[in-house]
């Protein structure tokens, strides 16, 4: 959660600080951070943090983005299989896995 956390820091993400306070939630009430990892706004569709790794970054060299972006998509599948490893499960979870697995793999 950690290496999220200072990924959306060094893309200049909204949502880092709330990245880096789940990090510490984790390690102070892990079924809270758990309850929190598991929701639409990490996993439904449009607006979903998952969403978030198609996005353009305008302010990056689109290299540049193409390898942070891989990252992000990693670090998602890490978090996603973490939580079906739970038994938590958001419905979107496993679309997301897939479609970030064959992403990353077809290098897009």
């Amino acid at each position: 959660m950690s290496q999220l956390a200072e990924l959306l820091d060094r893309i200049k993400h909204p949502r880092a600080a709330e990245v880096h306070g789940l990090s510490v939630l984790l390690r102070t009430s892990p079924q809270q951070a758990l309850a929190q990892l598991d929701g639409n706004d990490w996993w439904a569709g449009a607006g979903s943090l998952a969403a978030e790794t198609m996005a353009d970054h305008p302010e990056l060299p689109a290299a540049h983005w193409q390898q942070e972006v891989r990252e992000f998509r990693t670090l998602m599948i890490e978090i996603g299989e973490a939580l079906r490893a739970q038994g938590v499960r958001n419905p979107g979870i496993d679309s997301w896995l897939l479609a970030f697995s064959n992403w990353n793999a077809s290098e897009v």
